[in-house]
């Protein structure tokens, strides 16, 4: 509550900066030796999106990696993100560029936009999303509401009916169920339960069209600006399996990665990667399997002080049309200091 009333004040207060030409006296401070951003969907401009923590639309993504060299900052890859950190070298601000789960517009839609700024990226793969062998419940999830103006859940013992003939009764069921996916996952339990039964649809099915196929990832791979990680074979949350099962998880993910489009697989991404799904035990496993790098979604920049934490780097989040000056600025140099400024590295 207490940053959502500050947030439009610190966002004006580093425009003044900025205009002043203080800002960019004050990045290493503020924003240290750059970010890491993540992003999972790329749709056309106009598209409808439940959640706009996961889709961006391809003119905000142009318009983003557009801000970020005229700020004069880097785009660099992964790879080039571990050698900074381990070799100290400051050079220029960066950023470097993440997608998770291997969604098919990161080829059809993201890439383009990418060559047109010469700019690399990492995508880090679910296995068993491009296997067709895991569904994406929450990309199932939006399907089901979407084709349908009606459907069936039993969360207390009855059958209730919900209404999806509006697009706000749309847009109400899927926070509403997809609350209850998180807490699902989290429990190990199955998502949604029987809902899918009930409403007589194949989450495996309502997901597939979302996701590369290993032909589709096999020509992605060869591009030059991209960089494969891997991201589990089912992406679980990690914390709620047993120690064994993670080690299996992220270690077999790479293995199949590695053998089916013939490359190294040097980085990896945490499925929901806060502090209650993923922890030390698994920055141990990681570590222990030699990633160069290991991504979580704790909020921060990286600074010097990550060198010794790589396999639990921090990323900031880009929402849907969450691309103005104001907002790319605020990601960039680091607002989030201005009121957590105890938080000005995270570590773990």
């Amino acid at each position: 509550m207490i940053r959502r009333w500050l947030e439009p004040g610190i966002k004006r207060l580093f425009g003044v900066l900025d205009s002043c030409g203080v800002l960019d006296y004050a990045q290493p401070w503020l924003s240290g030796m750059g970010l890491v951003l993540m992003f999972h969907r790329v749709v056309t401009p106009g598209s409808r999106v439940f959640d706009p923590s996961l889709a961006v639309d391809s003119d905000s993504l142009d318009r983003i990696l557009g801000y970020i060299r005229h700020r004069e900052w880097e785009i660099i890859n992964a790879d080039q993100l571990h050698d900074r950190l381990v070799e100290g070298s400051p050079g220029r601000p960066f950023v470097c560029i993440t997608f998770d789960d291997g969604y098919a517009d990161n080829l059809s839609i993201a890439l383009p936009v990418f060559r047109r700024h010469q700019a690399p990226f990492c995508v880090n793969v679910t296995v068993g999303y491009i296997d067709r062998t895991t569904p994406a419940w929450w990309n199932a999830l939006e399907d089901l509401i979407l084709q349908r103006n009606e459907m069936e859940f039993c969360g207390s013992g009855h059958v209730e009916r919900i209404n999806l003939a509006t697009w706000e009764g749309k847009l109400a069921a899927y926070y509403r169920f997809r609350a209850i996916l998180h807490e699902d996952v989290d429990a190990g339990r199955p998502p949604l339960g029987n809902t899918w039964t009930l409403n007589g649809v194949d989450p495996q099915a309502l997901s597939d069209r979302f996701f590369m196929t290993w032909a589709e990832l096999q020509e992605f791979a060869r591009d030059p600006l991209v960089r494969i990680g891997a991201h589990t074979l089912t992406h679980p949350s990690l914390k709620q399996l047993s120690e064994n099962a993670a080690g299996d998880e992220i270690e077999r993910s790479r293995a199949i990665l590695k053998e089916r489009l013939g490359i190294a697989v040097d980085h990896f991404a945490y499925p929901f990667g806060q502090s209650n799904n993923c922890g030390a035990r698994e920055f141990r496993l990681v570590s222990e399997l030699k990633f160069k790098t290991a991504v979580t979604t704790r909020w921060c920049n990286i600074f010097p002080a990550h060198r010794d934490h790589l396999s639990s780097l921090p990323r900031k989040l880009v929402w849907y049309n969450d691309d103005s000056d104001s907002a790319l600025r605020a990601r960039l140099y680091g607002e989030d200091l201005a009121w957590k400024p105890w938080r000005r590295v995270v570590l773990d």
